[in-house]
């Protein structure tokens, strides 16, 4: 062989060399595509969880700034406690705790976040400066509100008895005053409606068990009047009189229903969830 062919045979040789060091094989392509695909997946699971990690302290706090503004109106003013008004007969007289029904047939509170820093129409804006305080960040409405307030504190209602007060259910506490709830370890104050549920500022646990309004009726446990969230992984976040925040996790998911189905729904006569929500609203007087 001529000395231009062992150059010639030598260059191919390298240019081979240098080809399988600066490519790869199907399978070394295949091998990488699938080590990126895991770590990106192993990423976005990550990512997932630490937003919602930082939803659920971000609505711990939302809910801790609310029944500390609730205390401090209590302690401020003789242990009275902030009206809660129930139904849309709002009377004129009084400035509720929280300003706007979401489900007013006009709409217009629905998304008005004014009306909750308000101070001329929403008691707790006098504490609570921001508006983002009263939204769930996991709620996925564009609703202005998430929040809503144990219908056992300080009930309003214009004409007649607060809805879910009366009947059988008169042998339990309506809380006038802070003084008057016994164990406010157990008793809530606010916590995150459904967005399909939420109307005002007031949430409603029947003690009566009778289906109706009124609390007459024959007993028939158990029943949904408002259908609180679950947002946190199966799980709710209530504020306590004494102060303190917790997630409460559903027992039966299943009872909560469907979304889009809301009002006063029976679920079963053994539904743990509502016999937790009683317990946690009011005390047998």
């Amino acid at each position: 062989m001529t000395i231009q062919g062992r150059e010639n045979k030598a260059g191919l040789v390298l240019a081979q060399q240098q080809s399988r060091l600066l490519g790869f094989t199907l399978l070394e392509l295949l091998v990488t595509i699938a080590i990126i695909a895991t770590l990106a997946g192993l990423l976005l699971t990550a990512t997932s969880r630490s937003k919602k990690v930082a939803q659920r302290i971000a609505c711990t706090n939302n809910h801790r700034q609310l029944v500390l503004g609730w205390l401090q109106y209590a302690h401020e003013g003789d242990s009275e406690l902030m009206p809660n008004v129930d139904g849309v007969d709002k009377p004129p007289s009084v400035t509720n705790w929280v300003a706007g029904d979401i489900q007013r047939p006009t709409g217009v509170d629905a998304t008005n976040t004014a009306l909750l820093v308000d101070r001329d129409q929403s008691l707790m804006a006098a504490f609570i400066d921001s508006p983002r305080i009263y939204k769930c960040p996991s709620d996925p409405s564009r609703w202005a509100r998430s929040v809503s307030m144990n219908n056992r504190l300080n009930p309003v209602r214009a004409l007649g008895v607060p809805s879910c007060t009366g009947g059988i259910g008169t042998n339990f506490m309506v809380y006038l005053k802070l003084q008057d709830i016994r164990d406010p370890s157990r008793i809530y104050v606010t916590l995150d409606e459904r967005f399909d549920s939420i109307n005002e500022g007031n949430f409603a646990v029947d003690m009566s068990n009778t289906g109706t309004l009124s609390g007459v009726g024959t007993v028939n446990p158990y029943y949904w009047v408002d259908t609180p969230a679950s947002y946190h992984e199966e799980s709710l976040m209530l504020s306590f009189a004494d102060g303190h925040v917790e997630p409460h996790r559903w027992l039966d998911p299943a009872t909560l229903g469907p979304l889009l189905i809301t009002g006063i729904r029976h679920t079963s006569a053994s539904d743990p969830n509502i016999q937790w929500m009683q317990e946690h609203a009011t005390e047998r007087r």
